[in-house]
């Protein structure tokens, strides 16, 4: 059987662990037409979860269009209008039926195709020359409530907050009036960088606020974890006990891809029979493979940076401020610390949930051995 953990691309089927609670939720606010802000910290899931949600949707035979548009890289409005035009084809694969939908929408816009020289798809843009992106804009958002006439669709942003970057004025507000007409389109709108993505729709301030409803997507719970590990280690006819799974989960944090990571590399052990040994030198491996990309993030910081993470560490992320935690670190005042965080939170190395917490886990890890804590 092929290694079935994956952690470096979308993960759907028999490789999803659980989420039922919010497939079905999910599902729901979609047949609804209703929008959904779907946020949490990098590496959660959330894009998998999205496609997860388009299989069953797809395996239920529901008249629903889907659309997955990553703005993950896009830094403007003309970049937000081409990468949503090149999803078009997921609403309708037939080039010449696409053709004309278009034609038919942007009668003032001209065309360009192009064909991906990997999978000979073609795929179609708008040219954007003499033509006012505002325009372009509105006549896209106008194409997609043409298709909703035909069928429900549910249309999936993802990595929405790099719209927050865009320089153009009054961007957001244009998209806002726009959405806000579609009342047969589901939006959702996936984050993972919370500070910029949670404001954009908490704000009194800004054109998103209060567009979407708030779903959070946390950590799996370790007594689903349990069962799946069992069941796709099951086909290898390798038993695992709960002990030895509780351990991994425990040492990852149950964050989802660390755990799929984890997993892939103990399915590619050989034998029959693991212990704690095995886990440890899998660890290790993990941990020396990704040395080199941490050393280089490390000398990126500032002094004052690196001792205030090693201040989280020593103090599981709560009390940074206490007197005698600054002196252990060798941080003179408070204020430092609080800049220090600031720019650590800015550059997505840490995150506050009640605590202060090191993001990524192997990170973590390597800053607990460099630092013998």
């Amino acid at each position: 059987m092929q290694n079935p953990f994956a952690y470096s691309n979308y993960v759907t089927g028999e490789s999803f662990c659980n989420r039922k609670k919010e497939v079905s939720e999910l599902l729901g606010y979609i047949k609804g037409s209703q929008n959904v802000l779907l946020y949490s910290h990098r590496r959660y899931g959330k894009s998998s979860l999205i496609q997860q949600v388009f299989l069953q949707i797809s395996a239920k035979n529901l008249n629903i269009g889907t659309m997955h548009v990553d703005l993950y890289g896009t830094i403007s409005e003309k970049d937000f209008i081409t990468r949503t035009f090149l999803c078009l084809n997921q609403l309708e694969t037939n080039l010449e039926r696409r053709l004309k939908s278009i034609s038919n929408a942007l009668k003032s816009i001209k065309l360009n195709l192009s064909i991906d020289p990997a999978t000979g798809d073609t795929s179609v843009s708008p040219s954007f020359e003499a033509v006012n992106e505002k325009i372009i804009l509105e006549e896209l958002m106008h194409l997609l409530s043409q298709y909703s006439k035909k069928r429900k669709l549910v249309v999936a942003f993802d990595e929405f907050q790099e719209v927050a970057r865009y320089t153009e004025e009054g961007f957001e507000k244009r998209l806002r009036s726009l959405i806000q007409q579609h009342a047969n389109i589901s939006y959702v709108f996936s984050g993972s960088q919370q500070h910029l993505i949670t404001e954009m729709f908490n704000s009194t301030t800004r054109a998103f606020y209060k567009l979407a409803e708030s779903f959070p997507l946390h950590k799996i719970e370790t007594r689903h974890y349990i069962p799946w590990i069992q069941d796709l280690f099951g086909k290898k006819k390798v038993q695992l006990s709960i002990a030895l799974i509780e351990e991994i989960i425990k040492r990852v944090e149950n964050h989802p891809m660390y755990i799929q990571n984890f997993l892939f590399h103990l399915w590619e052990e050989p034998g029959k029979k693991f212990s704690t040994e095995t886990v440890d030198r899998i660890e290790n491996a993990i941990i020396e493979k990704s040395s080199l990309e941490h050393i280089a993030l490390w000398e990126t910081l500032s002094i004052n940076q690196k001792k205030t993470l090693k201040l989280i560490l020593l103090n599981k992320g709560s009390n940074l401020f206490n007197a005698d935690a600054l002196k252990s670190v060798n941080l003179k005042t408070g204020s430092l610390v609080t800049k220090a965080l600031s720019s650590l939170i800015k550059k997505e190395i840490i995150t506050k949930n009640g605590n202060y917490l090191i993001q990524n886990i192997v990170f973590k890890k390597w800053l607990k051995k460099t630092l013998s804590l």
